[in-house]
């Protein structure tokens, strides 16, 4: 009898611990922040390798998963080089280019966003899949881009960082790495696959355009891939 009592006072016990144990787990459960991380559509366009990599040479990237809405047309101007590709760049950091103009659109409740750009005649392109985080009124597009630079089609792993602000979007930048390219041998045009660089506004502010009209070329013919 005192040993079924026993083993009925330890059953009990052990009971109560793996209760204790268990509501102790459900309260240490962090429910999800929704102003840091990226969504899983974005894991799968850019890896954690070149985000790393980009934050190294200073690009900016917002986390979250409550952007702002991002609509409208925007010029980049002095579109000015942050970062080259690496020592046999021909560009050095501080070399300004053509004005680029990017028009952002369709901005859906799963955050997929769309948008184009072109700098005078030598560069156009266009986001394939793009998403945007952010959080408050930064944001962060990450995005497969295509386009056509000095006659060669390529394709790009892009990300797109900045704040929306009543003037315009303060402190844009724009990184890509080249993914492919199509008759360009010996890299003769365009900057090989695999690099990438990353531009920026240089006044800090790439300001409203609703026309969309291109400015005067400060480089005749050179885009932000030009070899």
């Amino acid at each position: 009898m005192k040993t079924t009592t026993r083993f009925r006072t330890l059953l009990t016990a052990m009971t109560l611990s793996v209760g204790v144990l268990t509501s102790c787990q459900k309260e240490t459960v962090v429910a999800d922040d929704p102003t840091r991380g990226f969504s899983a559509d974005i894991r799968k366009i850019v890896p954690d390798a070149i985000i790393n990599d980009l934050r190294s040479r200073g690009m900016v990237i917002n986390e979250g998963k409550v952007p702002p809405k991002l609509n409208g047309t925007f010029r980049a101007s002095p579109y000015t080089l942050l970062s080259p590709y690496g020592s046999d760049d021909s560009f050095e950091a501080g070399d300004v280019i053509n004005d680029y103009v990017y028009k952002f659109y369709g901005q859906n409740t799963t955050n997929a966003i769309s948008y184009d750009y072109t700098n005078y005649s030598s560069d156009t392109g266009t986001g394939k899949g793009a998403f945007v985080a952010g959080n408050g009124t930064l944001f962060t597009i990450f995005s497969e881009d295509t386009g056509i630079a000095r006659g060669v089609p390529y394709k790009t792993v892009s990300i797109i960082s900045g704040e929306v602000t009543a003037g315009g979007i303060r402190n844009f930048q724009y990184a890509f790495v080249v993914k492919e390219k199509t008759g360009d041998a010996g890299d003769q045009t365009l900057i090989p696959v695999n690099t990438g660089r990353i531009w920026l506004d240089g006044d800090k502010l790439a300001t409203t355009d609703a026309g969309g009209r291109i400015g005067v070329p400060m480089r005749e013919a050179v885009s932000q891939l030009t070899r």
